[in-house]
Parts: structure tokens; sequence; C-alpha cells
């Protein structure tokens, strides 16, 4: 009946026959149900992502070999350390196999890891996070870290003094306040009113910051603002309101302009700025920006997978605390968790592959990670199972993020969510073989809030689990969905209507790609 109930909403509010396509040309930016996810990725799409061409630290320079059997993990570091001393520069890495032991740390801006093909170069890690590092506390590398980890120094400085204290503030922190946000703002607005503009430059990155008070009404908010009985309120896991990576939600923001009692944004607020959740701005803080890795493989040492939450650490490239970065022509191998983001920003994975055994996570995205874009993927299916106390994922969301796509991919594994409120996300263009499940902790919430948006998805095995959202998701869009019958099987978290939109069910759609058809049209190209 909900699905019938969902249907019959969409029909009779489609009474002039537009399309979902048409539906959104007429309010973009504050749509109900399909999000304006075109401003996702490197500079919101609007610029190509740069090949910089020196300064040059070649790690052979620095003593590396690449032979597979000399350990070359000082000498690369020591040429990544150079290059960030310097102010940014390509680190490059000819063609070899390079036998590293302990992470490959990216704290500088502006430093580009960079092979001589997928092909050619290979960095070989033989040791995980528990022995190239430190061991896990909390089992934290079955979802976070990497081997080649971009995060600022007195970020990581802080989580160690700490005792990496997970569920605190792992993105950005050392925030001071730029000014109150004036009067309530509806969703959708670049110019925000301020009480001072005084601190504000254009080109500055800030944060839009909006505090989740007792009455979870900010959470009602990022579900669509659905009635009160619709979910148990309250009752959802109290990290919510008392930890801090979830006390405030926090979305960088570039300003693009400064006005007479105003800032313009350069991109659209995501949610509606309310008086009674404190709206302000505040500065980023540390941050790692114009980094990359390229043109490379990564291979781990083969080992048997572990139970659930009890990964190794075998994990590739993870972008912490990061703007405008990217990982572009890059394949992992024999990973536990593959290409992570943690409270990232304008991150873009693009040609990247994961492939070889069995893995948790071949995506992560979470902790308040926002506008990060995923494009033209491969996660292979795995050359071994997992044991039979494990879980796999697939694309993975949560806590918070909003405005992330994945777009144009081949896969084997699950629309992923680990609940937390993830909202305004878009997987679109995908052919997948659907396995695994979803996770989270049971009490951190619903796994999806509003305007998630599954467009032109085929499906290879007709499971729906995950994929089809129409009684799970809230004012969310189900577009182009072929080969499943039937709804996601989980049990709804929410009750009542979730006025879902649902269209050409079986056929793809036009366009064929939401997230590209967004920006050719945002940028009139």
């Amino acid at each position: 009946m909900k699905f019938f109930a969902s249907m019959m909403n969409r029909l009779k509010g489609d009474s002039e026959g537009a399309s979902a396509w048409d539906q959104y040309l007429k309010t973009p930016e504050n749509h109900p149900q399909i999000p304006n996810i075109s401003y996702a990725g490197y500079h919101r799409g609007e610029r190509a992502i740069p090949r910089p061409d020196g300064p040059v630290f070649d790690v052979c320079d620095y003593g590396a070999k690449g032979d597979g059997q000399h350990d070359d993990t000082a000498a690369v570091n020591a040429a990544i350390e150079a290059a960030g001393a310097n102010g940014g520069g390509v680190v490059l890495v000819p063609a070899g196999r390079y036998l590293l032991t302990e992470v490959l740390w990216i704290h500088h801006s502006g430093v580009v890891i960079r092979g001589s093909g997928q092909d050619e170069t290979t960095l070989f890690f033989r040791e995980p996070l528990e022995t190239a590092y430190r061991m896990p506390q909390k089992g934290e590398w079955s979802w976070t870290g990497g081997l080649v980890w971009f995060i600022p120094q007195p970020l990581l400085s802080r989580l160690e003094e700490a005792q990496w204290g997970w569920g605190k503030n792992e993105g950005w922190f050392d925030n001071e306040e730029l000014s109150a946000v004036r009067g309530v703002v509806p969703r959708g607005r670049t110019r925000i009113p301020v009480v001072d503009t005084q601190r504000f430059t254009a080109g500055d990155h800030v944060l839009l910051v909006l505090d989740n008070i007792a009455d979870s009404s900010l959470l009602r908010h990022m579900s669509g603002d659905l009635p009160p009985e619709s979910y148990g309120w309250g009752v959802e896991d109290s990290s919510l309101h008392k930890q801090p990576n979830y006390r405030t939600f926090r979305w960088p923001v570039e300003i693009a302009s400064v006005e007479a009692g105003s800032v313009v944004l350069a991109q659209p607020t995501r949610l509606e700025l309310r008086q009674k959740w404190n709206p302000r701005f505040e500065t980023l803080g540390a941050r790692i920006e114009e980094s990359g890795i390229e043109d490379l493989r990564i291979e781990m040492a083969h080992v048997e997978p572990r139970p659930h939450n009890q990964d190794h650490g075998y994990n590739g490239p993870h972008f912490q605390a990061a703007l405008n970065c990217w990982a572009r022509n890059v394949t992992v191998q024999d990973s536990d968790n593959g290409f992570g983001i943690t409270g990232g920003k304008g991150i873009t994975l693009t040609d990247v592959t994961v492939e070889g055994r069995a893995r948790h996570h071949p995506f992560i995205c979470r902790e308040q990670s926002h506008d990060n874009l995923v494009q033209r993927f491969l996660i292979s299916a795995p050359t071994t199972e997992l044991p039979a106390d494990s879980l796999t994922h697939g694309l993975n969301i949560e806590g918070y993020s909003s405005g992330n796509v994945w777009s144009d991919g081949q896969m084997e594994g699950t629309f992923d969510s680990h609940r937390r409120f993830p909202f305004e996300n878009v997987r679109t263009d995908i052919t997948i073989r659907n396995k695994g499940v979803v996770g989270g902790a049971r009490n951190a919430g619903p796994h999806w809030g509003a305007r998630f948006c599954h467009w032109n998805i085929r499906v290879t095995n007709g499971r729906s689990y995950g994929i089809r959202l129409e009684e799970h998701a809230p004012y969310s869009a189900m577009v182009g969905i072929q080969g499943t019958t039937k709804p996601s099987q989980q049990k709804p978290e929410f009750t009542g209507e979730l006025h879902t939109m649902i269209e050409d069910l079986g056929v793809p759609p036009v366009p064929s790609n939401l997230y590209q058809a967004q920006l050719r049209h945002r940028l009139g190209s």
C-alpha cells in the first residue's frame, strides 16, 4: 500500500505530464525531491583537475630503488616532505615496484604524487595500518584511515593527543566565529544576510554552521520536515546530540562576494537557515588543498579478510579535512577499504578502480563530507569471499554528508548507507551486481534523509536492496531503475507518506546521467 500511495502522490503532482528532468528545471535550486548536485567535485566542476608540471621531486633522488625488494618508505616520504616544505610540487614515482612498510603522509597543500601509469608504477604496501602505524582501538581501520593519508598535521596531532577519540571532531576544527546569520534564509539561496561582513573576503572558504538542538528539529529538516509522528525522534543515538562530530552541521563553502550586510556564496544552501539553530559562519581551520595522487597502482599484501569491523587496515588513499583534492587514474588492489573521504569537500575521484580480494568498503564517504564526486569508477567482483561473520558494503555514505555523487560506474556491492542522516546524495548511470548490506549503529538515526536520488541504475541480478528507496528515503526520487520488480526489502524506518518521486522504472531515463546534465545546464555548456 505504501508503494501505491507514493506512486499515486507522484502522479497527482504531475498533472501536466512533465518528466522528472523537466520538473527539476523549473526549480533547480530547491526542488522538493531532486537535489542540485551540479556543484560536486573539484572546484564545483567549474575547473578541470590540473596537471602541475613542477617543481619535481623524484623519489629516486631520495634513495628509492623501485625494485620491489628494497624498503623505499623513507625515500618516498622524504620526497613528499620536500615537496610540502617547498610549498607544493610533483612527487614523481617512476616506473617500478616500490616496497613500502609505513604510511605515506601528505600534510601539505599542493603536493601531487604521480606515477608513470597504472601498468608502470606500483606502490606495494606490505604492512597494514595496524603495523605500519598503530593497532586500532575501536576497530577504526575498518572505516577510516589510509596508507596514503592526506590530513593536516595539526588535525592528526589533535586526534593522537586525544588517544584517537573517534566520535569526536574528525574533520574541521579550531574554528572561530566570523558572523551570525540574520533572519530566516530558505533552502537554495546564495545571498545570506549576516550581522557583520568585515571578516569575510571573496574567495575564502568558510564553514556554515547549524546547531543540532535537543528537539531534533534540524534532523527532521534533513529528513524533509516530516511530521513528528513519522519517526521516533529523540530516541536516536545520543551521540547525535553529544559528540562534536554531530552536535553541529558543518558545511564548507566558498565566499563568492561580499555585499553590504550580506555575503554571496558560490553555491546555494542545502538547508534552510532558521534562527533556532543559531546559523553562523566560522573559519574553516587547518586543511589540505590542491593535493592529489595519480597514474599508478596501489597493491596490498594478499591476506585473508577478517570478520566485520576487525580489518587489518590495508586501506587505500584517504582524504581527511581536505578541500579540492583528487585521485586520478588509480587502481587499488587487495584492500580492506579502497578510497576514503572523512570531512572532505570538493574531492574528485576519477577513473579509479577497486579490485582483488573481498573488501569491506570500496568507497567511504563519512563525517560531514560534502559535494564530492566519484566518476568513471569500477568495483570488480572480489577474487575471495568474506568470512561468514563479516559484511561487505559498497558506496558508503553517512554522518550528515550531502551533495555527494557517484557517476558512470560499474560495480559489485551495495548502495550503502551507515545512518546519521545523510541527505541530498545521488547515484547515477551505474551498472551494479547488487550484493552486500547497508550498515551503521542501530540507534544512529535513519539510513537515508531527504532527497536521495537514484537515476539510471541498471541492476544485473534483480536485487532491489538499498536501491529502490521509495518506501525508505523521504522526499526522494527513484528514476530509471532497471532490472528490479519491487522496492528495497528493509523494514521502513519512517511511517506515513514519504512524498517519493518515481518515474521510468524499467527503462532508461532522459537524460541518462543526472550529474552531467545538471552541470551542463548550470554552466550553459
